[in-house]
């Protein structure tokens, strides 16, 4: 009988190739034979990767790969406690590594365009759900199961000092005085953490889903803090108990020192997370130059602050969640799925829109913005909605735009499709054109003056952050429609950031925005939009628009595009005062793809060759 050893190589790599990646160290070890065979066999572990995993874009390095693969499920396949997590001295080796791998594992999804569903091989193969604007992916979906426990979840995607605040963590032995005491202990942040928590903060943004705190908010009994704020809330711990388990939170201060809970008292859904995000997010020190007035670090280097991106998104979808938007498919898709759509070309190919559309009946008719009933109407409602036009038009969001809106900023519809070129289009890289679907939360001016200008008797050390917020926010659907304007191509050496050895465009665009939700008259409030889009030193695609009222610009945003060039998960950020005044307001956004144009039509001359 021939054995195993003796087989010719081709025929043991046809046979290895069913092995599953974390066998794969066990056959290493059981002769020298094998061991040879396997140990930089590129073409066995290329044929086992591509039986778990997307074919990549490119060519990688197979064994480390897989390697990489079965030491992340290794890491997300145990339990960790309380004491481990909270100490980021014992735990930023693994933190590094995880971020690593996932962020790889994200960079190795194909492009929508490419992104083959080979059938078998994967225990966590996917189906594409309807309405939904990214495909099915093999490395999202082995992702979303390795994270799908909590203790893994509290592991690596609560590492940032959000988290660190809600839990209430005291990693040194300060005597707690105050709430001030208290919040002083949390803030001390020691240079070679902060990259420890960017990355906690990144795996999180990129995990999509809201992680919370183990509970939700529960407000004490007596609402009165008057003695709170002179005690340490955290007593000694008696015999018998964990005293590394998560204490609870402390009282929620305000100016008067009073418990502000109406907005808490009419729902549960409300994560105890959720006011620290709030402060954080309309902090108006957090908008300065330095950091662009936008989700950038303080330091000036323009890169993305993780940490704050992640209060962004815990903060919109908070209110998505208390205003039911999620059930709109098209909301839910990207705001309740774990990696959606987070990868560089995600994005698949939209119905497009425009005065042709059809729906399924044949039909043709408007939706949001000119989004035919057969298409927005399907992609944002799903299949199943059965009247798009009578629960939408009545309220006035659908009315004919090219009646109603004819002397607006961004002029006469028929003027901008004749303004919309075919050459752009075809040559834009970030995929502008289409219809976005917005999402704007913002606070009553008098509780955020309130919040950022308090009077004397509770000052914040510019050193700290704000204590929690907990007054409710307003939260505003919208929907936008955009085009391509003009392309700039910089020359190399003008100070444009070169990634990947290629310096990208700079695409300007043009469009407009109305109200999708609201009473009838707000929902027919139309305005003017522009923006421009451009990559940043680190390699994340930055959009900047600004909204225009009868033609003067009003408001500005500055964001990122979660996953990359084209990425289905869309652009998170937030918005403020054009003039950037330093009284505000400001708050979150967010917008998302749902749709591509009705293809322009083809004009004379060259676009996207020159500059402005």
């Amino acid at each position: 009988m021939v054995l195993l050893t003796q087989l010719p190589s081709e025929i043991i790599n046809n046979i290895f190739g069913y092995v599953a990646p974390d066998d794969l160290p066990s056959i290493r070890s059981i002769c020298r034979r094998l061991r040879g065979h396997v140990k930089g066999n590129a073409v066995l572990h290329r044929d086992i990767y591509y039986r778990y995993l997307d074919e990549p874009p490119e060519d990688v390095d197979w064994e480390q790969s897989l390697n990489d693969l079965v030491k992340l499920r290794r890491l997300c396949g145990r339990e960790y406690s309380n004491l481990e997590i909270s100490c980021p001295n014992i735990h930023m080796p693994k933190m590094a590594f995880v971020h690593h791998a996932v962020t790889k594992l994200l960079k190795a999804i194909p492009p929508s365009s490419s992104l083959s569903t080979r059938g078998g091989g994967s225990e966590h193969s996917t189906q594409q759900p309807v309405s939904s604007s990214y495909p099915p992916s093999r490395n999202a979906a082995i992702l979303s199961h390795l994270f799908s426990k909590e203790s893994v979840r509290n592991a690596f995607l609560q590492g940032s000092q959000l988290y660190e605040r809600a839990h209430c963590f005291d990693y040194l032995p300060i005597p707690m005085r105050t709430i001030i005491d208290l919040e002083r202990s949390r803030y001390i942040r020691i240079p070679v953490y902060i990259e420890y928590q960017q990355q906690s903060a990144k795996m999180h943004c990129l995990f999509g889903v809201g992680v919370q705190a183990p509970a939700t908010l529960t407000l004490p009994n007596n609402p009165a803090l008057s003695s709170s704020l002179n005690l340490n809330p955290y007593p000694p711990p008696t015999p018998g108990t964990n005293v590394h388990a998560t204490p609870p939170s402390p009282p929620l201060p305000t100016r008067d020192g009073q418990i502000r809970s109406a907005f808490f008292g009419r729902t549960s859904l409300v994560p105890r997370l959720y006011p620290y995000a709030v402060s954080k997010v309309y902090d108006l020190r957090e908008y300065t130059i330095r950091t662009k007035w936008g989700p950038f670090r303080a330091d000036g280097s323009g890169k993305v602050d993780w940490e704050k991106m992640e209060a962004i998104l815990l903060v919109l979808r908070t209110n998505i969640k208390l205003k039911e938007l999620d059930r709109i498919p098209m909301v839910g898709n990207v705001w309740n799925t774990p990696f959606a759509g987070c990868w560089e070309g995600s994005l698949c190919e939209l119905p497009r829109t425009g005065s042709n559309s059809r729906d399924g009946d044949g039909q043709g008719g408007q939706g949001p913005m000119g989004v035919g009933s057969g298409y927005g109407g399907w992609f944002l409602w799903g299949n199943t909605h059965e009247d798009w036009d009578s629960d939408i038009a009545n309220d006035g969001a659908v009315d004919d735009m090219e009646e109603e809106d004819g002397d607006s900023e961004d002029g006469d519809l028929e003027e901008e499709e004749d303004d919309r070129d075919v050459h752009l289009e075809m040559a834009d890289p970030y995929g502008v054109s289409g219809v976005w679907l917005r999402v704007v939360c913002f606070l009553d001016y008098t509780d955020f003056f309130s919040f950022n200008f308090p009077d004397d008797s509770m000052p914040c050390p510019e050193s700290m952050p704000r204590p929690p917020l907990d007054v409710g926010e307003a939260t505003k659907l919208l929907m936008m429609k955009i085009n391509v304007t003009r392309i700039i191509y910089p020359e190399p050496g003008t100070g444009h950031p070169e990634i990947n050895g290629k310096i990208w465009p700079i695409v300007h665009w043009k469009g407009y925005a109305r109200s999708f939700d609201g009473s009838p008259g707000e929902a027919r409030l139309t305005w003017g939009l522009r923006g421009v889009v451009q990559m940043t030193p680190e390699g994340e695609v930055r959009w900047t628009t600004s909204s225009l009222y009868d033609g003067e610009e009003r408001w500005r945003s500055e964001g990122i595009q979660i996953g990359g060039i084209k990425s289905a998960r869309g652009v998170i950020g937030n918005w403020f005062d054009k003039d950037y005044n330093p009284h505000g307001p400001c708050g979150p956004t967010a917008f998302w793809k749902i749709s591509d144009l009705e293809a322009a039509r083809p004009r004379g001359g060259h676009g996207g060759q020159q500059g402005p």
